[in-house]
């Protein structure tokens, strides 16, 4: 175990990955107290193909890109997997070999994404973000493997979770108009959506509700 149990064992699931690594997936209850924080800092953060998020303080955090990064040592692996003949102790070999290439580019995806969500939950009470429409973008030929790449809706997930454990608070935007009369070639384009972002965030109900709550 990587660290000890901490509350009443509910459920443990037993995964094998597809490289014959063993896991074992243990689900507890526990109760927790969040202490609300008093609301005094807020950012914008504005996600984008070219970085993967801007934020309103003007931090552009490049996009990894791991996908892309490892496709052509996965295109070599594949091809002399394919060349193995079914059944062989050589094409078991190479299966794992490509099992452990992809679960390596999961776990670099996945470091990053926690290490990323949880600076700006340790540094923001409130976090200002677009309500995008992801399953609706990737059905766009020419951008859909970019953003399944930026695993946006990860990083989405992870910032929420965080957040309301934390105390802090997620607020989503609706993005329409956020980038508007902004050129792609503007080098303040996205700082500009990202400030933007925030002020809507910060004057709509959800925010505003919640700091009178504080």
């Amino acid at each position: 175990m990587h660290r000890e149990v901490e509350g009443e064992i509910k459920q443990v699931i037993i995964k094998r990955h597809n490289s014959g690594k063993w896991f074992a997936c243990v689900s507890i209850e526990k109760k927790i107290s969040i202490t609300q924080r008093k609301t005094s800092r807020a950012v914008g953060l504005d996600f984008g193909i070219r970085h993967f998020l801007t934020d309103s303080e003007g931090r552009q955090i490049e996009n990894p890109r791991f996908y892309q990064k490892t496709l052509e040592r996965i295109k070599v692996v594949q091809h002399w997997l394919s060349r193995k003949h079914k059944g062989s102790k050589n094409r078991e070999k190479q299966r794992i070999k490509l099992s452990k290439l992809y679960e390596r580019l999961v776990n670099q995806r996945n470091d990053f994404l926690h290490k990323l969500s949880r600076f700006y939950v340790d540094n923001y009470d409130i976090i200002c973000i677009e309500n995008l429409n992801i399953k609706g973008m990737v059905r766009n030929p020419s951008l859909a493997q970019k953003i399944l790449d930026a695993s946006w809706g990860k990083f989405l997930q992870l910032l929420e979770y965080k957040a309301e454990r934390a105390g802090a608070r997620v607020v989503k935007v609706n993005p329409r108009g956020t980038s508007e009369e902004l050129s792609y070639e503007n080098p303040l384009r996205d700082w500009t959506s990202a400030c933007r972002i925030l002020m809507r965030g910060w004057g709509s109900p959800d925010s505003q509700r919640r700091s009178l709550y504080w």
